[in-house]
C-alpha cells in the first residue's frame, strides 16, 4: 500500500515512517469527516471541505444546481444501484457489474461512485488510488441527454487534471484485453494480473 501523503511503500499502513513521524509532529493529520491523512492541521481534507462548502450552498434559497449536478441526480434516481457485485457493491448496471468484478477478481482495491473532488457535485464509477488517483468512467448508454452529460463531465476531468480511464459497452466483452493496458501506467511497478 502507498503512503496516503507522499505515495512511497508503506507496507499494510496509511503512512511510511517519515510522514508517521510528521503525524507524530502535528504537521499532519485526519479528516474529521473521511478519515484520510492529509498535509495540513485543518479540520477536513480539500474534498470534504468542497462537499461541505457545496451542501451550506445548497440550503440557501438562491441556490441552483449547475446543469451537470442534475443530470447526475436525475441519473442516480433513474438508475438505481440494486445490483450486488462479488466485493459486495451495489451497482447501477450488468456492465458496472462486470467491470466492479473484474477489478475485484484481479484484486485492484477500487471504490465505487465516488465523488470526484471538483466544485461540482460529480461522481466518478469507478475510483483507484494506487501510485495515482485514477478515475473509471463506464458509457453504456447512448441517447442524447446522455452524450451530453458524458462530455460535460469529460470537460470537468481535463479542466481539473484527472486522469480518466474510459470503457464503453463494447469494451466490456474484452476487459481482459483492454482493462490491463490502460491500468497498468496506474498500478505498482510490481503489479501482476494472474
Amino acid at each position: 500500500m502507498p503512503c496516503q501523503i507522499c505515495e512511497v511503500k508503506s507496507g499494510f499502513y496509511p503512512l511510511c515512517k517519515a510522514c508517521f513521524k510528521l503525524k507524530d509532529e502535528g504537521k499532519i493529520t485526519k479528516c474529521g469527516e473521511c478519515g484520510i491523512w492529509k498535509k495540513d492541521t485543518k479540520p477536513l481534507c480539500y474534498e470534504c471541505w468542497l462537499k461541505n462548502k457545496k451542501n451550506e450552498e445548497k440550503k440557501s434559497k438562491d441556490y441552483k444546481p449547475s446543469k451537470i449536478e442534475q443530470e447526475d441526480t436525475n441519473f442516480r434516481n433513474k438508475f438505481p444501484a440494486n445490483i450486488r457485485a462479488l466485493d459486495g457493491h451495489l451497482v447501477r448496471s450488468k456492465s458496472e457489474k462486470i467491470i466492479d468484478d473484474w477489478l475485484y477478481n484481479h484484486k485492484i482495491s477500487h471504490a465505487y461512485e465516488r465523488k470526484v473532488p471538483i466544485e461540482e457535485d460529480v461522481y466518478c464509477d469507478f475510483f483507484l488510488s494506487y501510485d495515482k488517483k485514477v478515475w473509471i468512467e463506464f458509457w453504456g448508454l447512448d441517447d442524447e441527454k446522455y452524450l451530453e452529460r458524458k462530455e460535460l463531465k469529460k470537460k470537468f476531468y481535463v479542466q481539473n487534471s484527472k486522469i480518466l480511464i474510459e470503457i464503453s459497452e463494447k469494451d466490456i466483452e474484452i476487459l481482459d484485453d483492454i482493462l490491463p493496458k490502460k491500468l497498468m501506467p496506474y498500478l505498482p511497478k510490481d503489479f501482476n494480473f494472474d
